[in-house]
């Protein structure tokens, strides 16, 4: 990862932990929610294994309590995978925020400079949103190209390429015969490095569900021996 993905990334994850401490009393009402649905089922459960031989009971119980666990572990899951999400849809409003400002024209050269750098040739263009390329497209053109030569060393042409680009923020970078693309918008990069980022994001989540679960499980289960010594009794 460049000095400046890292950054990028840095700047996202210090975003997620503000935001962390919303995302848990969201993940709690979650797992509320989910306690109740799994305590709905474990009732619905215990009635149907009570309606059941003496025999069968012990089994039915062990059926029941699989399925519970495979649902509790399905919804904790889900919420996990939606407050994810949550933190990504933020991010990518973060940098919405960040195109919108006045320092985009320096991102923009940074991420043009960081594009040639591992591209072949001498010329070539930079396709800009509308907005981006009637503000700053020509000198734009000309601060990149003194900084390829001051930061690489290189001679090159750079100009603002006649189409124009559809995105969040960022820009694309075309060599000028078209064999060469680099991706640097804004989405594109996020996309690059989500998968980089994911893990780090989920591990500053709060657990869904937690000791109330196994707590809840663990009466579910004394619950279970109960019945089954009543039916024993009987």
């Amino acid at each position: 990862m460049s000095p400046e993905e890292d950054a990028l990334a840095k700047e996202i994850l210090a975003d997620a932990r503000k935001r962390a401490e919303r995302a848990k009393q969201r993940a709690e009402r979650e797992a509320d929610r989910a306690r109740q649905e799994a305590e709905t089922k474990a009732e619905a459960a215990r009635q149907a294994a009570q309606k059941e031989a003496e025999q069968q009971v012990a089994h039915k119980r062990e059926v029941s309590g699989a399925r519970i666990g495979q649902d509790l572990a399905r919804l904790r899951l889900e919420a996990r995978q939606r407050m994810v999400q949550r933190v990504r849809e933020e991010a990518e409003a973060r940098l919405a925020e960040l195109a919108a400002g006045p320092p985009h024209r320096a991102v923009l050269k940074r991420l043009a400079l960081q594009a040639i750098a591992d591209m072949a040739g001498e010329r070539f263009r930079l396709v800009l949103r509308p907005q981006d390329r009637s503000r700053n497209g020509g000198a734009l053109a000309a601060e990149v190209r003194a900084a390829v030569r001051d930061e690489l060393g290189r001679d090159v042409e750079v100009e603002p390429a006649d189409e124009e680009l559809d995105a969040m923020g960022g820009l694309v970078v075309r060599s000028a015969g078209g064999h060469e693309v680099a991706d640097q918008t804004f989405e594109g990069r996020l996309e690059r490095l989500w998968p980089e980022i994911r893990p780090e994001v989920a591990g500053m989540l709060p657990d869904v569900g937690g000791e109330d679960e196994q707590e809840h499980e663990g009466q579910q289960e004394h619950e279970g021996q109960q019945e089954q010594e009543r039916a024993g009794g009987e």
